[in-house]
C-alpha cells in the first residue's frame, strides 16, 4: 500500500492532445507520454508528475503534429499575431505602459507566489512526509498555565514504537542546544560547529536526506560513526569522498569519530538542519521520563486513523508518569509538513515561519496583480476610440463578431505573454538581489522552478484571458456605420461608469495597501522601541565559554582592555536560550531561568528594584537555592516585600519541601518573543556558571576592541577559535518575521501605487484628448484656465475620495485584527489614515493637475483648427 499510486494521466491534457494532434500520430505520442508518466509517478509525487505530463503534451503543440483541420485556425491565430504586432508598434507609448503595468503586476505576483510556495513546501521532500509526525508535550502547571513545548523525555520514542503497532518507526533528536563543539581533523585543523545532532539508528527510516557517499542502512550502526554533509567534507578534507576519515570531538565530551556517510547539502526547506549526525550513546535513557530535552518523531503505517491514535496517547503517557505529579502534561502529534508555518512552541529546533504572514503575502500578491489587470482593462477601454474605424472596416469586409473577439483576445494574450516573460526575468533578478534579506535561495530556473513557472504562467495567461474578455466584447460590438465614422455607440455612458468604477477599485486597493504598510511599519517601530528593561547594545556574548578551563585568567585579561567595562557568565542567552523549572509552593508554576555568576547583573545593567544583587562575598548566596526574580516572578510567587531575603518554601520534591531565598527583585525585562507580555523569570546563583561569557563594551573603537578581545582569548584558549555575537542581534532576530513583512509590504505598496500612477496618467491623457474641443470652446467663450483645470480634476478627486471611503474602514478592521496578535501594540492614530488619503490625493493633483494645466494653457484656436 505504501507505494500505491493511481495510474491515470490528467484527462484534460489527453483531451487537449487529441484535439490538436494528427490522428496518425496520436496513438504513438499518447502511448509514449503515458509510459513516461507511469515512470515519473514512481519517482515523484503525483501532482508533480501530472504537471510534467502537461509540459510534455504542450511540447508536442508544433506544426508537424497539428492536424489539418486545426491548421486553418493556426493560420488565423498567426494572422492575429501580425495585426497585434502592428498595433503594438503603431501605439508604442500606450503599449509600453500597458505591458509595464502588467509586467510589474506579474513580477510581484510571481515573486510572492514563489516565496509562498517555498514556505509551503517545507519538509515535503521526505519520502512519505504525510506519514511523519512530531510528538510534543505541553506543560500545564497547577494554576492552569500552559507552556507549549517541543521537547520530550528520551524514553518516549522507544515506548511509542514498543506499545503501538500503528507506529512504523520512531526516532529521537538531541541537538547541541546552541553550544559550539570543537572538532579536529587528523591534520590538526580545528573548527567550532553548532549544527551537531545526535539521533537514533532509525533516523533514516523516518527522514529522507540524499546520500552522496555511504548508505542509510549502515550510516549510524555504531556510536563512533558520524555522518557529515558535503560542505563539511570539503571544508575539513578538501574533497567529498571521505568515508573512513577520522574527526575528533574535543572538550568534555571528547571522542573520535569515523566518517560513515556524506550527505548532499541539506535542503533549505527543512525545519531543522545539521552538519554532523551521530548516534545517541547515553546509558539508561529508556527509563528517563522526567528529562525533557529530546525531540520525538514517529512514522505511521499508512491507513492509520490519527484521531483514534491521538485518543490513546494521553492514557499511554500518563501510565509512565510518577504518582503525585504536580503538573499535568498534554501529549499530542504535529504533522511534519505543518511544523514550519503552524508551530511556535518553546524550544523549536529553528525559528519557524508564520502562516498568517503567508496569508498576508498571498493577499498582497493578488492585490498587486489585480491592480495591474484592472489598469490594463481601463486603459484598453479608454483607448478603444482609436480602433473604431479599424473595427468598422473589418466588419465591412466580412469579419464576424467571434473573429473580432478572437483578434482582440490574441492581442491580450500577446501582451500578457510579454508581461509574463518580463515578470519572470524581473523576479529572478529580484531573488538574486534579495536572497540575504529573505534568508533563503529561491530560483525559477530549477526543475521545481520550471514547473512553478508553468503553473504561474497558466494562471497569469488565464487572468489575461479573463481581463481581455470585456475589452474584446466592447470593441467588437460597435455598429458598422458608427464605427467607420469614428463615433461611439449608445453604450458610451455605461463605459464611462465602468472606467470610473475600475479606477475606484484600483485606488481603493492602493489606499488599503498604503495604510496596511504604515500600520505594520509603525508596529515594528513600536516593538523595537519597547522598554526591554536593559540595553542589549554593546553587550558582546562569547558562545564557547565552556572551552576555557581557567575562566578567571581570561576574565582578568578581558578587564585589562580599557573598553571592556564588565564581564559576567550565564548558562544561556537572554532572548534566545533559557530553561524552565517548576517553582512555587503549594501551587507550583513554570518559571524561566538562567544560572549566572555574580557579575552578570552588572554586565547587562539589569535594574534591581528591591533587595540586592548576588554577591560572592556573602557565603549564603553560594549555598542552596539562592535566586533573584523579575517583577512578574515576584507576583506569581505571591512574594511580599518583607519576604525578600528570607527563606521561603520554594518548591517541593518527591518527599520534602525545598526552601530558597529570593535576595532581590529585578525590573521586568524582555527575554522572549516581543509579541508576548513579560513572563516570570529567575536567576540562580552559581559562581562557576558556564557557557556564555557576556562583556559590556564601550561603543568607541569597536574594531580595536574586538581585536583586543580576540588577542586576550588567544592567550588563554590554547588555540581554540573564538565565536561571538552582539546581544542586540538576538533581539533584532525576534522581530525578523515582522521586519520581513514590513519591508515586503512597503515595496509592494510602492509598486501598486506606481501601477495606479501609470493608469491615472494614461487615462487622464486620454480624457484630455477627448475633451480637446470642449476645452477650446470653453476658453473661447471666456472660461479661465483655473475653471478648465477644475473641470477636469474635480471628477478624479471625487473618484479618489470614493476609493478612500471604501478602503479605509476595511483597512481599519483588518489592521485591528492583526494587532490583536501582539501584547505590546501601537494605536491606530488618525494621522495614518490622513497619510493614506493624502498620498492618493497627491497622485491626482500631480498627474491630472499637471496635464490639466498643460491643456488649459494651449491656444484654443490651434485645437479648434485641428478638430
Amino acid at each position: 500500500m505504501e507505494n500505491y499510486r493511481p495510474h491515470s494521466p490528467p484527462k484534460l491534457a489527453d483531451r487537449f492532445l487529441k484535439w490538436f494532434c494528427k490522428k496518425e500520430l496520436l496513438e504513438e505520442i499518447k502511448g509514449d507520454l503515458h509510459e513516461v508518466y507511469f515512470e515519473e509517478t514512481n519517482k515523484m509525487p503525483r501532482w508533480r508528475a501530472s504537471l510534467f505530463y502537461w509540459v510534455q503534451v504542450c511540447n508536442f503543440f508544433r506544426p508537424f503534429a497539428i492536424n489539418g483541420q486545426n491548421s486553418k485556425k493556426t493560420i488565423m491565430i498567426f494572422s492575429y499575431l501580425k495585426f497585434a504586432k502592428r498595433n503594438l508598434v503603431k501605439h508604442k507609448t500606450s503599449a509600453f505602459l500597458n505591458i509595464l503595468s502588467l509586467a510589474i503586476g506579474t513580477a510581484c505576483f510571481t515573486f510572492i507566489a514563489a516565496y509562498v510556495y517555498s514556505e509551503l513546501m517545507y519538509d515535503r521532500f521526505h519520502k512519505n512526509a504525510d506519514l511523519i509526525y512530531r510528538v510534543p508535550i505541553d506543560f500545564v502547571d497547577s494554576k492552569g498555565h500552559r507552556l507549549p513545548d517541543a521537547t520530550t523525555p528520551p524514553a518516549l520514542a522507544p515506548a511509542l514504537k514498543r506499545d503501538f503497532p500503528e507506529v512504523a518507526a520512531a526516532v529521537r533528536l538531541f541537538p547541541g542546544w546552541g553550544e559550539n563543539f570543537r572538532f579536529e581533523t587528523a591534520e590538526g585543523k580545528q573548527f567550532f560547529e553548532s549544527k551537531f545532532l545526535r539521533t537514533d539508528s532509525t533516523f533514516f527510516d523516518v527522514f529522507t536526506f540524499p546520500f552522496l557517499h555511504g548508505s542509510a542502512q549502515s550510516a549510524l550502526n555504531a556510536p563512533d560513526q558520524i555522518v557529515i554533509t558535503k560542505k563539511v567534507a570539503l571544508k575539513y578534507f578538501g574533497k567529498d569522498d571521505v568515508i573512513g576519515e577520522k574527526i575528533a570531538l574535543r572538550g568534555s565530551e571528547g571522542r573520535s569519530y569515523q566518517v560513515s556517510a556524506v550527505l548532499e547539502d541539506l535542503p533549505e526547506a527543512s525545519h531543522f538542519h545539521f552538519d554532523f549526525l551521530t548516534k545517541i550513546d547515553f546509558d539508561g535513557l529508556e527509563q528517563r521520563w522526567g528529562w525533557y530535552n529530546y525531540y520525538t518523531y514517529i512514522k505511521m503505517n499508512r491507513g492509520v486513523d490519527m484521531n483514534a491514535f491521538e485518543s490513546k496517547l494521553q492514557p499511554f503517557y500518563e501510565s509512565y508518569l510518577n504518582e503525585g505529579e504536580e503538573y499535568y502534561n498534554i501529549i499530542y502529534t504535529q504533522p511534519l509538513t505543518s511544523i514550519h508555518l503552524h508551530s511556535h512552541l518553546k524550544w523549536e529546533l529553528e525559528p519557524n515561519g508564520d502562516i498568517n504572514s503567508i496569508y498576508i503575502f498571498a493577499a498582497l500578491g493578488i492585490f498587486v496583480l489585480l491592480v495591474s489587470c484592472l489598469n490594463y482593462v481601463n486603459l484598453t477601454i479608454s483607448q478603444s476610440v482609436r480602433r473604431f474605424k479599424e473595427v468598422g472596416v473589418r466588419k465591412v469586409f466580412g469579419a464576424n463578431k467571434s473573429g473580432l473577439i478572437g483578434q482582440f483576445m490574441v492581442e491580450t494574450i500577446l501582451f500578457a505573454a510579454i508581461a509574463l516573460i518580463s515578470g519572470f526575468i524581473i523576479t529572478e533578478i529580484a531573488f538574486i538581489q534579495l536572497a540575504p534579506f529573505l534568508g533563503k535561495q529561491i530560483s525559477l530556473l530549477s526543475m521545481d522552478g520550471a514547473i512553478f513557472m508553468l503553473v504561474v504562467g497558466m494562471v497569469v495567461l488565464l487572468i489575461g484571458l479573463i481581463t481581455g474578455i470585456f475589452p474584446a466584447l466592447h470593441l467588437s460590438s460597435f455598429q458598422v456605420v458608427l464605427a467607420i465614422k469614428g463615433l461611439r455607440s449608445s453604450s458610451g455612458s455605461s463605459i464611462k461608469k465602468m472606467r470610473s468604477s475600475l479606477l475606484i477599485i484600483q485606488f481603493a486597493i492602493s489606499a488599503l495597501m498604503i495604510l496596511a504598510a504604515l500600520v505594520v511599519h509603525q508596529q515594528l517601530e513600536y516593538m523595537q522601541g519597547v522598554d526591554k528593561g536593559f540595553d542589549p547594545k554593546q553587550v558582546l556574548v562569547i558562545k564557547n565559554g565552556r572551552e576555557i578551563e581557567n575562566y578567571h585568567t581570561l576574565k582578568n585579561e578581558l578587564l585589562n582592555i580599557p573598553e571592556v567595562q564588565s564581564v559576567g557568565r550565564a548558562s544561556g542567552v537572554l532572548g534566545q536560550l533559557n530553561w524552565t523549572t517548576n517553582v512555587g509552593y503549594p501551587d507550583p508554576f513554570l518559571m524561566n531561568y538562567l544560572v549566572i555568576d555574580p557579575d552578570f547583573i552588572e554586565t547587562l545593567e539589569l535594574e534591581v528594584i528591591a533587595g540586592r544583587p548576588f554577591s560572592k562575598e556573602i557565603t549564603t548566596d553560594k549555598e542552596g537555592w539562592t535566586l533573584m526574580v523579575n517583577e512578574a516572578g515576584k507576583e506569581e510567587l505571591g512574594l511580599a516585600d518583607d519576604q525578600i531575603g528570607e527563606s521561603i518554601p520554594l518548591t517541593q520534591s518527591e518527599d520534602s519541601i525545598i526552601y530558597g531565598t529570593v535576595v532581590g527583585v529585578i525590573k521586568d525585562f524582555q527575554f522572549t518573543d516581543l509579541k508576548m507580555k513579560t513572563k516570570p523569570f529567575a536567576f540562580f546563583y552559581r559562581e562557576e556558571a558556564q557557557g556564555y561569557i557576556n562583556l559590556k563594551v564601550s561603543n568607541k573603537n569597536i574594531s580595536t576592541t574586538l581585536m583586543a578581545i580576540e588577542e586576550a582569548w588567544g592567550k588563554v584558549a590554547g588555540g581554540a577559535p573564538i565565536d561571538y555575537f552582539f546581544l542586540d542581534q538576538v533581539y533584532e532576530g525576534l522581530l525578523k518575521e515582522e521586519d520581513l513583512l514590513s519591508r515586503l509590504m512597503l515595496g509592494l505598496t510602492l509598486l501598486s501605487f506606481f501601477i495606479a500612477f501609470i493608469g491615472m496618467f494614461s487615462i487622464a491623457n486620454i480624457r484630455l484628448k477627448d475633451k480637446t474641443k470642449e476645452i477650446a470652446i470653453r476658453k473661447v467663450l471666456g472660461s479661465s484656465a483655473y475653471a478648465v483645470i477644475q473641470l477636469v480634476i474635480s471628477k478624479f478627486l471625487l473618484l479618489v475620495l470614493a476609493a478612500n471611503l471604501i478602503s479605509l474602514p476595511v483597512a481599519y478592521y483588518f489592521a485591528n485584527r492583526w494587532l490583536e496578535n501582539f501584547s505590546y501594540r501601537t494605536t491606530l492614530d488618525l494621522d495614518l489614515f490622513a497619510i493614506s488619503f493624502i498620498s492618493t490625493l497627491l497622485v491626482v493633483l500631480v498627474v491630472v493637475g499637471g496635464q490639466s494645466i498643460r491643456a488649459a494653457l494651449v491656444n484654443p484656436v490651434k485645437n479648434l483648427r485641428q478638430e
